[in-house]
């Protein structure tokens, strides 16, 4: 039997491959193409949407500049909203789509939950809500500490428009309405909703 003196495979690549030198690893960059979970996602979304109420409730002041009585009516619109649409929520025409109750909260809590319900109905595209801050008829130092606080607060907050003492049905001197701007992106997504449909 005649022996072939001709290098094997393995001899010729171990030849062809000795001038070779590994990569160091350090050049070695992993390239992942997978999107950050969904639970990532959500939980930065709530982290930004806290960091938001809480910038807004320290923007908000627990001294009261203007004290109102415990019957007193709450009125306030910026410029531009029409007269009859101010009318409207006067009348309690708009059904509150949101509620808050503010009895037995001390002032700092009632400023971060404040702050934080109207930021929450603007993300949600409410449109109108109802505050219920009592008329506060043996809140101290004064009588109506939370409805004239509420008063001073919710033209401070970005999202509101105006504001109306609610009618008796919704709580009267008791309760005050909120409208609320239109969120561009509540906006976009019932388009699309309604597009799909």
């Amino acid at each position: 039997m005649a022996h072939d003196d001709s290098p094997s495979d393995s001899d010729l690549f171990r030849e062809l491959m000795q001038d070779v030198k590994p990569l160091p690893s350090a050049d070695v960059v992993p390239t992942t193409t997978s999107k950050p979970a969904a639970e990532t996602l959500a939980e930065r979304r709530r982290a930004a949407e806290a960091r938001e109420e809480e910038e807004a409730a320290a923007a908000l002041s627990e001294e009261v500049r203007d004290w109102l009585e415990p019957t007193d009516i709450i009125s306030w619109r910026i410029d531009g909203i029409q007269d009859g649409v101010f009318r409207q929520l006067k009348r309690g025409n708009y059904e509150p789509q949101a509620s808050l109750n503010l009895h037995k909260m001390r002032v700092s809590e009632a400023r971060k939950e404040v702050a934080g319900f109207i930021q929450e109905c603007y993300r949600d595209g409410v449109r109108t809500a109802l505050v219920i801050h009592g008329q506060g008829l043996r809140s101290q130092p004064r009588p109506a500490l939370l409805k004239s606080l509420c008063n001073q607060w919710l033209p401070e907050l970005e999202p509101v428009l105006a504001i109306h003492t609610a009618q008796k049905f919704h709580g009267g001197s008791g309760a005050t309405y909120v409208m609320l701007r239109k969120n561009p992106t509540v906006k976009l997504a019932t388009k699309e909703q309604n597009r799909k449909r």
